[in-house]
């Protein structure tokens, strides 16, 4: 039996989420191959050969796949799922785009997925949260391939191993017309720290008032501590932060060594996206905030005087 890993990547590299649903793919018992997608990504396939446990990389490359569509993506594992008929798992991470791809391959074979994984007790029993993560639920699926979906802050990384890497299998790709094209696109810098990848990461709620005092507030502390910035849904609906800065059950679910939550009640919805941070520290002038049920270090006090203070403090 073989469980195929989704490679998610950069323009040139593996993102850091292949690494941690590689983990939980060891877990599976059985082989494990990656499947990298896209155009030119030899060396995307090279760096994923050296990662403990790959046993094959299988390359599909195309001119049409630079585009990255779910359809086309779904239409090509789909082919290679009818062609490797030993693949009786397939995993990616819980991201925005793992989301749209999986649920697409597995209806394609007639199936259903578990979505965000976050235990696997065997190859068909696994825990994945409910109710914006307050319950856990223990699932048993029977289906011939098991589709999962992996939240990666649960599994640790894997490590990369001296061995030479193994060999890269092609695969043909098999020309795909997608309803959806891609109009345009453009490339996205920073000097900030990934929100996902992140030990640090400042976040902030509505009680900052406006995207002025957010930026004020926040960025000089962020960057006194290398840290990534993060926003509750309600500060991002509200224009204080942009949408990727999203934390909650319907943005990005971090667990970074130390979380600060400032000028933000807690709602369930947020606290589902950041309550496994190693320590959190919440600031709140409101000490019924439910951000403090759940803060290892709470302070109730009107965050625009000691934010700044605590900046000054870092050295």
């Amino acid at each position: 039996m073989v469980t195929l890993v989704i490679v998610e990547n950069s323009t040139d590299a593996p993102k850091k989420e292949t690494f941690h649903v590689i983990t939980a793919a060891k877990l599976m018992e059985s082989d494990i191959w990656a499947v990298v997608l896209g155009k030119d990504c030899h060396n995307i396939c090279k760096a994923v050969s050296t990662i403990s446990g790959v046993k094959k990389v299988i390359k599909i490359d195309a001119e049409f796949l630079k585009e990255k569509l779910s359809e086309s993506y779904a239409f090509q594992i789909s082919n290679l799922l009818k062609a490797y008929r030993e693949i009786k798992s397939v995993l990616i991470s819980t991201s925005s785009f793992g989301k749209e791809l999986l649920p697409r391959i597995a209806a394609m074979h007639g199936m259903s997925q578990v979505s965000d994984v976050i235990k696997i007790h065997s190859p068909s029993i696994f825990d994945r949260p409910i109710y914006a993560g307050n319950l856990i639920s223990k699932v048993k699926t029977s289906e011939k391939i098991k589709f999962l979906t992996i939240r990666t802050t649960k599994f640790d990384a894997a490590k990369k191993t001296e061995e030479v890497g193994i060999n890269i299998e092609n695969f043909t790709a098999d020309t795909f017309s997608s309803l959806k094209s891609i109009i345009n696109s453009s490339s996205v810098t920073s000097d900030k720290p990934d929100l996902l990848s992140a030990r640090v990461v400042v976040a902030g709620g509505r009680g900052l008032g406006s995207a002025e005092n957010y930026k004020k507030i926040l960025e000089p502390l962020a960057l006194k501590l290398n840290a990534a910035l993060g926003a509750s849904r309600a500060a991002v609906d509200s224009g204080f932060a942009p949408n990727e800065y999203q934390v909650g059950q319907t943005g990005k679910v971090v667990a970074p060594e130390l979380y600060f939550a400032i000028g933000m009640s807690g709602s369930v919805q947020h606290l589902a996206g950041m309550k496994d941070s190693k320590i959190i520290v919440a600031i709140n002038k409101d000490e019924d905030a439910p951000i403090f049920r759940i803060a290892t270090y709470g302070l109730v006090a009107d965050l625009f005087d000691v934010v700044p203070e605590i900046t000054k403090k870092i050295r």
